[in-house]
């Protein structure tokens, strides 16, 4: 899997996005991954649900369109929960702290 930086506004916001765009990388995620860095970020490509099954800890999440627009954000979900956007196409999970420190609304634009 591949790593690299979030970009709003031609700004980096999170240095490290590690990318699952494979179905075996999708399928692992972030489970069984003891902790989550503020500065770093989970990318499933072509993804619109996700659980938290298996997971140490409470994620943020941000829906994305095709085009990397935002179209919903779960500030923090919690262990053993389930969450989807029928409008998404890709989902971006983070540190629930990073996620409220970055501002991010809904119709926002990012890039990978």
């Amino acid at each position: 899997m591949k790593i690299i930086p979030a970009y709003k506004n031609n700004q980096i916001i999170i240095a490290r996005v590690t990318v699952g765009d494979s179905f075996l990388g999708r399928a692992r995620g972030l489970m069984f991954t003891r902790t989550l860095a503020p500065d770093s970020a989970f990318l499933l490509k072509e993804c619109n649900s996700v659980h938290t099954f298996f997971m140490h800890f409470t994620i943020g999440v941000v829906y994305l369109s095709k085009d990397f627009i935002i179209t919903s954000i779960v500030p923090e979900m919690a262990r053993r929960r389930l969450s989807s956007d029928r409008f998404a196409r890709h989902t971006l999970e983070l540190h629930p702290a990073t996620l409220a420190s970055l501002s991010l609304n809904v119709g926002d634009r990012l890039a990978f």
